[in-house]
């Protein structure tokens, strides 16, 4: 009853109107605008709030632009909590694509040993602190999550045995107590690695995991007390004891904790497997292995 009554005060309003004769709408438009509040209030009361549909028109509107607020304050939030980096797996391109960086890593060398014929009885002597030092390189090929990585690192190493004490000797003798060798072994590395950066685990700072390989290229080896170093003294230091190069594993992870946004410091551990006999000696079978506390900055 409410429409009828409310269509027929339309009709009388229109036929007394000749301004009206236009459309509708334009009729509504001029009762909201220039008559009196009484036939708004009027027309809301029979025909409801959104009788002409401006009403829900605006809310419409207004609902769409606090969403579009809505996203675009979380996307500079995700951008604000992960300094730069985005939210989610996809992460953002990075601003450089190739970053480098400087790397100390103090390391704790242990060598295995296997020895028959004359390298019979060989063992090795205990690990060792070493350390390593270069630039590394790591190029962003996927965003800013994966990069292959790269470097130049000067590295020494430890190489330690235990042996009889008559090795190098015509005769053997059970009672003479054993012998030790010590040598330092200086290389080149050359890391052909990939790193995989995951999600920020806390405010400017994220968890890499580093896996590939090392090719090492031996600079130089340097026998330890030489008095006393069995290996040295057997050959009266006139030959080599260590081959030309090693090709390891490298597994590691850490943490980037970012300081701006072009500089930023990593901290972690990696594992050294090398794959070849470093010895000489086709008797003697020797394999370096190496934990590493790495240290870098990043600029």
């Amino acid at each position: 009853m409410k429409k009828v009554a409310g269509l027929g005060l339309i009709l009388v309003l229109w036929v007394g109107s000749p301004g009206w004769a236009q459309t509708a709408s334009n009729a509504l438009y001029k009762l909201r605008t220039k008559e009196s509040s009484v036939t708004e209030k009027r027309f809301r009361k029979i025909l409801g709030d959104n009788y002409d549909g401006q009403d829900q028109n605006r809310r419409d509107y207004e609902d769409d632009r606090k969403g579009r607020k809505r996203k675009k304050d979380q996307r500079a939030n995700d951008q604000a909590e992960n300094n730069g980096y985005g939210s989610g797996p996809d992460y953002a391109w990075p601003t450089h694509l190739i970053e480098m960086s400087i790397r100390f890593a103090p390391s704790l060398d242990l060598n295995t040993a296997e020895g028959k014929g004359a390298y019979a009885g060989f063992q090795n002597n205990g690990p060792g602190v070493r350390m390593s030092v270069g630039p590394t390189l790591d190029y962003f090929f996927f965003k800013n999550r994966y990069a292959f990585s790269s470097g130049l690192w000067y590295t020494i190493k430890r190489s330690g045995f235990q042996m009889p004490g008559t090795f190098g000797q015509a005769r053997w003798n059970p009672g003479v107590p054993e012998k030790e060798s010590v040598y330092n072994l200086q290389y080149l590395q050359i890391p052909a690695t990939v790193k995989l950066f995951a999600n920020n685990i806390a405010p400017n700072i994220r968890l890499y995991v580093q896996t590939g390989g090392l090719f090492s290229i031996k600079l130089a080896e340097k026998a330890l007390d030489q008095a006393r170093n069995g290996l040295y003294t057997a050959e009266n230091g006139t030959s080599r004891q260590y081959g030309f190069g090693d090709i390891e594993l490298l597994l590691g992870t850490g943490i980037q904790y970012k300081i701006n946004q072009n500089n930023a410091v990593n901290i972690g551990m990696s594992y050294q497997r090398g794959l070849i006999n470093i010895a000489r000696g086709n008797d003697l079978i020797s394999k370096s292995r190496i934990v590493s506390m790495e240290l870098g900055f990043r600029f």
